[in-house]
């Protein structure tokens, strides 16, 4: 599963929905996921929390900047 991937990586990410909104994952402790894998719970830095179904999840995508090396490839900001 592409969300597990992401918790797991410990790569900052955003979650985007169907309805046009996005919740940052700046931490793996900042999400968990439901046992059956259904929903995720994503926290904000004030300890609020927001429960959304997987099934409206449209989007996935890091919030690591991306730089050039030296190289010219795209590396992970150190």
């Amino acid at each position: 599963m592409q969300i597990e991937s992401a918790i797991h990586s410990g790569v900052p990410f955003t979650l985007r929905m169907a309805d046009g909104r996005e919740y940052h994952v700046p931490h793996p402790d900042y999400i968990s996921l439901s046992p059956k894998g259904t929903f995720v719970t994503v926290y904000d830095d004030e300890e609020r929390f927001f429960v959304l179904p997987l099934l409206t999840m449209t989007g996935l995508a890091s919030t690591v900047a991306k730089q050039e090396d030296t190289a010219g490839r795209n590396t992970p900001d150190a």
